[in-house]
């Protein structure tokens, strides 16, 4: 047996001890834990001789020498723990036993808009992602407006179409960290026939602005057995898109068929239409003329009436004025709801309520939205010309709502 030699170790831990309590302390703990080890590793193989155990000093190679975490223990316990291992310990000891209250994190402006029911337009080749759900291209088609890839989408969770939520308008405001692939679509291509085969080809496009319009030798194969249901054949014109990476016309050959036009869209044979003969008014004093002077700088107002045909009457008073005219029909008390008001309001720089054929619950729900998203609002007694003029000249004045009786007229004209 070999008994490891632990003279210098002792020597060590002893000089190391000063008069102080707690390293004497320490020391005594050392050394009992020293003793400990020692005469548990004697134990494994008897001795003859009577002399104490851990002072044995004859070294026998019998193969039971101390293993090396034991010379490691041993040797921690004699000079204290390594400089690694006090990094070691002081990197998993806890600074403090406190609760660390996590920092809220800033909301995005993805998460901004979202609170505003408003969401980013993923485009894809055909239809587009909004707010995680698909909306086909025909879904697209039939919107008042177009939509590209990362416009901002004003959806409507009141009214659905096909399960979804109406969009219910687009802005181009994109937000700026908002980065997605390039798409190019190629515009009104033509399909024709290759010859001694079925597939297709676009050569050519009707408005002759595209890749393939650029060189004879761009062509780009149509394949009618990819697009299963949809009867693809030669002379039909369609709009064609294709992530662009760079590759020009090697990309293109990777997109897909976004939408086939019906004839009347792209029909050039048909006679351009006569121009219409606008006749003259019979009565032109009804012509409306600008009688206050200010000016909107496209500011929107609303105007809401409960007179449907005079809608459309008062838009020429806030053109005169450089406004945005918005016109809401109020004579369906049932289909005017709170939350379309609130839409309305909360999009428009000021708000005219004309009172003299409109239900007394939207006057007060127009005038709550408007208090709510601080809206400048006015009052027309009746659905005219002049009363709308004057409203909004109040509203862009701060002036009361209400006209007075004895309101100055000296700057009428």
């Amino acid at each position: 047996m070999q008994i490891y030699d632990y003279r210098q170790e002792l020597i060590d831990l002893l000089n190391n001890t000063s008069a102080d309590p707690q390293s004497l302390l320490q020391t005594q703990r050392s050394l009992t834990l020293i003793l400990n080890i020692l005469n548990h590793y004697q134990q494994s193989t008897p001795v003859k001789k009577t002399t104490p155990r851990f002072v044995q000093r004859k070294v026998q190679t019998t193969g039971n020498e101390l293993s090396p975490h034991a010379r490691k223990t041993l040797r921690s316990l004699l000079t204290g723990p390594s400089i690694d291992e006090e990094k070691v310990s002081a990197s998993t000891t806890p600074v403090s036993d406190e609760p660390v209250v996590p920092v809220p994190k800033e909301p995005t402006e993805e998460e901004r808009l979202a609170a505003d029911n408003r969401y980013i337009v993923h485009r894809k080749l055909s239809g587009a992602e909004i707010n995680h759900r698909y909306y086909s291209e025909a879904l697209l088609h039939s919107l008042p407006f177009p939509v590209e890839d990362g416009d901002i989408a004003q959806l409507d969770y009141d009214q659905k179409v096909r399960g979804l939520p109406v969009i219910r308008r687009i802005t181009g405001d994109h937000l700026r960290e908002y980065t997605s692939e390039k798409i190019n679509v190629i515009e009104y291509g033509e399909l024709k026939q290759v010859a001694g085969s079925d597939v297709l080809q676009i050569s050519n496009t009707i408005k002759g602005n595209s890749i393939v319009d650029e060189a004879p030798e761009n062509t780009i194969v149509i394949d009618p057995f990819k697009y299963p249901g949809r009867e693809i054949k030669a002379g039909m014109v369609i709009d064609y898109a294709y992530y662009d990476r760079g590759n020009g016309l090697a990309d293109a050959k990777d997109g897909s068929i976004r939408w086939i036009h019906e004839k009347k869209d792209y029909d050039t044979t048909k006679q351009p239409a006569k121009p219409k003969v606008v006749k003259k008014p019979s009565n032109p004093r009804h012509d409306y003329e600008k009688k206050l002077d200010y000016d909107l700088h496209q500011r929107k107002v609303l105007v809401i009436t409960g007179i449907r045909n005079k809608v459309k009457g008062l838009k020429p008073v806030i053109d005169k004025h450089h406004g945005l005219f918005r016109g809401l029909d109020a004579s369906a008390e049932e289909k005017v709801s709170s939350s379309k008001l609130k839409r309305e309001i909360r999009d428009a720089d000021f708000v005219v309520v004309c009172i003299d054929a409109i239900h007394h619950r939207i006057s007060q729900l127009a005038n709550h939205h408007a208090k709510r998203y601080e809206k400048p609002l006015a009052i027309a007694n009746v659905t005219s010309n002049t009363a709308v003029e004057r409203a909004v000249a109040r509203a862009l004045n701060g002036d009361p709502a209400y006209a007075e009786s004895s309101e100055d007229l000296k700057k009428y004209k």
